[in-house]
């Protein structure tokens, strides 16, 4: 029964309409975020989905010194600017892009478990501030899933996104991916949106999931991963992707300028 209520409260619910996936009328980027489990067999099949989505900029989490030289061997060609900022366990995080990428600052962790890594990328759009995150997961500090953790985890989350946001600079065209141990109504997700940033997959999709992990009772699912941008940017399309081994999907987004208010 617990099993069962985790997996309706990790959910992201709601029924607001969604909008159709739209052509670019302008210079536009594709951004793909995605978990790709530090420790789970596959990475062969993690990498290929990867390549197959072909975005033009690429946020990963859970990266390590293994992952780095798997992925600069196997797709430097397709990327050939990569950054690696490694940090143990799961808190390792990537940006591979297929234009160059400037470092403005690595953020440690605060109320989480995990860094964050704000950058700067040139796209066909011009550059883009954008931050890698991975806020904390549901776990108690012993890693283990439990109600208390489930519950007292969410204040965690929001006290991670309100020691980021004076970090960003503001007024430049900005998207906040990763994953973020949360719904699409979490309150760190809420608690941006009332700054200004808009999650891209809830407008085209409210269900489909990202993550899921099996049991011996029954496959949990959630969606955990998220592409938040402010409105410097307009979003084309967001999906999830059913591919790779990881127990997260990868989340791909198309974006080009916003009209000139």
């Amino acid at each position: 029964m617990f099993l069962v209520s985790l997996a309706a409260l990790m959910r992201g619910g709601g029924c607001a309409p969604t909008r159709a996936f739209e052509e670019p009328s302008g210079p536009h980027f594709s951004l793909l975020t995605y978990n790709v489990n530090y420790g789970g067999p596959g990475a062969d099949q993690t990498i290929d989905a990867i390549a197959r989505a072909g975005a033009d900029v690429v946020c990963l989490q859970e990266t390590n010194p293994a992952w780095e030289e798997w992925l600069r061997a196997k797709l430097s060609q397709t990327y050939p600017h990569m950054a690696f900022l490694h940090s143990p366990a799961a808190g390792g995080l990537a940006v591979l892009s297929r234009a160059p990428i400037a470092e403005v600052e690595r953020v440690p962790p605060s109320a989480g478990w995990f860094p964050a890594w704000i950058l700067r990328v040139q796209t066909a759009a011009g550059p883009v501030q954008v931050v890698n995150v991975h806020l904390r997961p549901s776990l108690s500090e012993e890693g283990k899933v439990t109600l208390g953790a489930l519950i007292g985890t969410k204040a965690v989350r929001l006290r991670e996104a309100e020691a980021l946001w004076p970090r960003l600079a503001p007024g430049e065209p900005t998207i906040l991916a990763g994953d973020l141990n949360e719904g699409n109504d979490g309150g760190a997700i809420a608690w941006l949106a009332d700054r200004g940033l808009t999650d891209a997959l809830p407008e085209f999709d409210r269900h489909s999931p990202t993550w899921r992990w099996s049991t011996p009772l029954l496959t949990l699912h959630a969606r955990f991963d998220h592409v938040l941008y402010n409105d410097r940017l307009h979003c084309l399309r967001a999906q999830v992707l059913n591919q790779g081994a990881s127990d997260h999907f990868p989340v791909i987004s198309v974006f080009q300028l916003a009209p000139t208010r």
